[in-house]
């Protein structure tokens, strides 16, 4: 995860960051707004941090990292009705979250903002790893309980006398950093005094040089995280007598230390502004320094044709240090004929997914979209067949009714089970399958699996789903279901992986054979037919349905030169890009025919 923070917001980045990788257990870094206007984004997923939502460079950031299609892509603004939230509603795909509060109004350094950040994500994680999200009732308990040996009001006493030097060493603990970032945030934004850090070993790789030129001037700073108590007392213990320190040791779990942290650090910027005469939150601005902000960013001017071009061939996983000689002249070729393949295609029927394409994942549980059924609406009146292949039973069929006239749920196909079971939607029987028998051999193999153990397990005779925790763990939960299924010879058993589940699907079935049903239905060329997915890369569910050159992605194409491309402008995804290709679907009694443009900026939310 890349944590975009600027100025003030860099502190609430920073402390994401280290969230991140002590719960998440994976890489995350703090970046600036120009890092990423200026940079690439590739294989990761990224998330902005602001008060007030109109922060210029964070608004950069965001779309910039939005045409580069990071996922996830989010953001937690202070405040509601914010120009971030309307880029939010512009790239549909991403997560804007509000907080807006009465309680308190931030001033020059964004205190209140900072700290509600902070307590926000601690809960979030926690909430996310089934840990209790519950926290100490008040800053008071929470500084009580982590702070040894001082109180919480004693914390700007202590630090003045020590910010009285010109210089301080900060020495601090990884679970400490964050409250570092915002500590040199403070001082250098309030003018408060020169400040420089490292951890406790980092010091010892020269950073102690400084103490040895310029100890009647620098104090020493030691932020000791429960972890490295004894590598402190080594370290604080050999430094000269003559340099005043002040030692703050936190304890509990590291996530309350490093929010415990960034509140001690607010104790410290207090007395250091006491001892520079200088309120921390009021330190005045320039008329220069009005000027440099107000600069904002300067990303590079680039055409909206190339963008949608560049974005295109990045669905394809094709990386820009392979985009040069023959290679890039035979992507944008490719591209370029994949435009001209699905416009020129007389269209005799189409088939959609349903999750993450015809309804958003993150409203899976609800009927799909009014906008998404008044353009399915469009085209069934206008006489095209319509199919709509889903890994689900009869619930995708009951949400579909549920907003769609009935006079025109006959146009509708739909197969269940990926494709096992396929009736009109006009059907009101609803076949859902009696389950399968608990003595089913492969049944009863994946339930003693550790892999699956615990898991929820749906089955009958067509069709065994199992709920993921996350989708990386879709790979290798396929291999290892393929593996038992073969093992019970099921051979012809195909196993897919959507965003929240793996299916075996038993028979042999797939959803090309929803294709095959909507081909019969308009009596067409089975190659005329428009598909229309969002897992096109295997082992997704969609790989195969969107293997032809009429197969269109809404979220992850294929690498292949001429199937399962991604033609919705740059930052349009899932059902957004859904609503983007049926918006320009046109369908009369001679069939259908796609107009998409290059140089489209897309955005209907």
């Amino acid at each position: 995860m890349i944590m975009i923070g600027s100025g003030g917001s860099f502190s609430t980045a920073s402390f994401a960051a280290y969230l991140h990788e002590r719960v998440a257990k994976r890489l995350a870094r703090a970046a600036t707004p120009l890092e990423i206007v200026s940079g690439n984004l590739a294989d990761c997923g990224a998330a902005c941090f602001t008060a007030s939502g109109r922060n210029r460079d964070i608004g950069g950031a965001f779309k910039a990292a939005a045409l580069t299609e990071v996922t996830p892509l989010g953001a937690l603004v202070m405040a509601d009705e914010t120009p971030l939230h309307q880029l939010g509603e512009r790239y549909a795909y991403s997560n804007v979250v509000g907080i807006a509060s009465p309680h308190f109004k931030d001033g020059f350094l964004a205190v209140a903002s900072l700290i509600s950040s902070a307590v926000l994500l601690l809960r979030a994680y926690r909430k996310v790893t089934g840990a209790s999200d519950d926290l100490p009732a008040t800053i008071a308990d929470l500084m009580s309980s982590t702070i040894r040996d001082m109180a919480l009001g004693d914390i700007a006493d202590a630090s003045e006398a020590l910010t009285g030097r010109t210089s301080i060493s900060v020495l601090h603990s990884n679970a400490l950093s964050p409250a570092v970032v915002d500590l040199e945030s403070r001082f250098v934004e309030a003018a408060l005094g020169s400040l420089h850090a490292a951890d406790f070993r980092n010091f010892g790789h020269g950073r102690h040089f400084w103490l040895a030129k310029r100890a009647d001037e620098t104090g020493v700073l030691a932020l000791v995280g429960s972890d490295d108590s004894k590598l402190a007392n080594r370290t604080l213990d050999l430094l000269p007598d003559t340099v005043p320190q002040l030692r703050l040791d936190f304890v509990g779990p590291n996530e309350l230390q490093a929010l415990a942290g960034l509140i001690a650090g607010l104790h410290i910027s207090e007395g250091a502004g006491r001892s520079a005469g200088v309120d921390p939150g009021k330190p005045g601005v320039p008329e220069f320094g009005r000027r440099l902000y107000r600069l904002g960013p300067s990303p590079a001017r680039i055409g909206q044709k190339e963008i949608n071009q560049r974005a295109a061939i990045r669905r394809k996983q094709v990386r820009p240090n392979i985009m040069n000689g023959v290679d890039a002249s035979v992507w944008t070729d490719a591209y370029t004929d994949a435009l001209h393949t699905v416009n020129a295609a007389k269209l005799a029927g189409v088939v959609l997914d349903y999750d993450g394409t015809l309804c958003d994942q993150r409203n899976r549980f609800e009927p799909i979209s009014p906008a998404a059924a008044a353009a399915l609406e469009r085209l069934a009146r206008a006489g095209a067949v319509i199919g709509v292949a889903t890994g689900r039973g009869p619930s995708a069929g009951k949400a579909m009714r549920s907003r769609l006239p009935e006079e025109i749920w006959p146009a509708f196909i739909i197969g269940y089970y990926n494709g096992a079971v396929i009736t009109d939607l006009s059907d009101l029987t609803d076949p859902l399958l009696a389950e399968t028998s608990e003595d089913d051999e492969l049944l009863s193999v994946l339930r003693k699996d550790s892999l699956f153990e615990g898991r929820r397990i749906r089955a009958n005779k067509r069709q065994i789903s199992i709920t993921l925790d996350t989708p990386m763990m879709a790979r290798h939960a396929v291999g290892v279901a393929g593996r038992y299924a073969d093992e019970c010879g099921l051979d012809s058993a195909r196993i897919t992986a959507s965003s929240h589940s793996i299916d075996i699907v038993l028979g042999g079935h797939s959803k090309t054979d929803v294709v095959s049903a909507v081909t019969d239905r308009a009596e067409g060329k089975q190659s005329n037919i428009l598909r229309i997915g969002d897992k096109g890369v295997w082992p997704g569910n969609d790989a195969e349905l969107l293997d032809h050159p009429l197969g269109l992605t809404v979220d992850e194409a294929s690498p292949h030169l001429r199937h399962c491309w991604g033609l919705a402008p740059a930052g349009i995804k899932g059902l957004q890009a859904t609503l983007h290709y049926l918006d320009r679907l046109d369908w009369s009694d001679a069939g259908g025919q796609l107009h998409l443009s290059p140089g489209e900026k897309g955005g209907r939310a």
